[in-house]
């Protein structure tokens, strides 16, 4: 399901600790720590421990998220 709007957008992120914003406006899904993650294409160096992520890229229809984000 598509996101449009920046508003509806900045709610859901607020609402998830485990969501958080990354420049041009892609959104970062923490998956966790993982050990290997550094070996990964999708890891963030994370307070201080490498994560694993899901990075949720803004495109021209808007943000694709899962429908449990917009409950």
């Amino acid at each position: 399901m598509f996101v449009e709007s920046l508003n509806k957008m900045e709610e859901i992120v607020k609402s998830r600790t485990n969501l958080s914003w990354e420049s041009n406006f892609d959104v970062i899904e923490d998956l966790g720590e993982n050990a290997n993650a550094m070996l990964k294409k999708n890891a963030r160096f994370i307070q201080g421990a490498w994560h694993k992520v899901n990075v949720i890229k803004l495109t021209e229809r808007g943000w694709k998220v899962p429908k449990s984000w917009l409950t």
